[in-house]
C-alpha cells in the first residue's frame, strides 16, 4: 500500500444547528469528568469510540472528536466507529455534504423552499494516509461495505486513514481520517447558506458578519 501526506489544507462542512464548541474544546480534561455522569454518553464513554492514545481536548478538536463519538453509516465508517471526512477544497466539502444532506430532507419530504446554514472547519493531515485513488472497488455510490471492511482492517493495523478521488466532486480528491490524531486542530473557516429549492441544493453562498438590530 502507498501511503500519501495530503499537502493540501482540508475542509469539512457541518450544519450550524450544532454548538462550535463543546466540552472537548476546553484545555481542562477535568472538565470531562464532571460531566462523565451529566451529559452525552457519547461524551462520557468517548473510549467506545476512541482509542486513548489518540485522545484529542483543547481548541480546535471539538469537531474532530464529535466526529468519531457521534458515528453516522459512511463509506469508511459505521455507526459504531466513527470517521472525520473532509474535501481539498471548500466547493468538494459543499458538495459531499449537499448530496448526503440532501438525500435526508428528500426522504423526510421537504417539498418547499428552504434553506441551511453551514459552518466550514479547515486544518492540515497530520499522518501519512493509504492512497486509495485508483481503487474503483471502494468507491462505488452507494455500497458502502467494501470500503467498511478494509477501514477497519486498516484501523486494526494502526493506519491513521485514506486519501481517496471524491465521489461527489469528479476530479477533486477527500480524505477519511481513521483516528484523532491524523489532523492538526481544526479552525472555523466562514459560514454557508445553501439554498434548497424543494428537490436539492442549487446553489450557496458565504454568510458574512451578522450586524446587531
Amino acid at each position: 500500500m502507498e501511503h500519501i501526506k495530503p499537502e493540501w489544507k482540508h475542509h469539512r462542512v457541518i450544519h450550524s444547528k450544532y454548538p462550535p464548541l463543546d466540552c472537548f474544546e476546553s484545555d481542562d480534561a477535568m472538565i470531562l469528568g464532571e460531566l462523565e455522569s451529566a451529559t452525552s454518553d457519547r461524551v462520557a464513554h468517548w473510549p467506545r469510540y476512541v482509542d486513548e492514545s489518540d485522545f484529542r481536548y483543547g481548541p480546535g478538536w471539538g469537531p474532530v472528536m464529535a466526529s468519531f463519538c457521534y458515528p453516522a453509516e459512511g463509506r469508511f465508517n459505521t455507526l459504531s466507529r466513527g470517521a472525520y471526512y473532509a474535501g481539498d477544497s471548500l466547493e468538494t466539502a459543499l458538495r459531499e455534504w449537499v448530496y448526503h444532506s440532501g438525500k435526508v430532507w428528500q426522504g423526510f419530504g421537504v417539498t418547499n423552499d428552504y434553506s441551511a446554514v453551514v459552518r466550514c472547519y479547515t486544518g492540515h493531515t497530520a499522518e501519512p494516509l493509504v492512497d486509495l485513488r485508483n481503487q474503483s472497488q471502494y468507491m462505488h455510490d452507494t455500497n458502502y461495505a467494501p470500503g467498511q471492511r478494509m477501514a477497519a482492517d486498516l484501523l486494526n493495523a494502526g493506519e491513521y486513514g485514506v486519501l481517496f478521488s471524491s465521489i461527489r466532486h469528479p476530479g477533486a480528491e477527500a480524505i477519511a481520517l481513521l483516528r484523532p490524531s491524523a489532523t492538526t486542530p481544526v479552525i472555523q473557516s466562514g459560514h454557508y447558506v445553501l439554498q434548497w429549492n424543494g428537490e436539492r441544493f442549487t446553489q450557496y453562498a458565504r454568510l458574512e458578519e451578522y450586524c446587531p438590530l
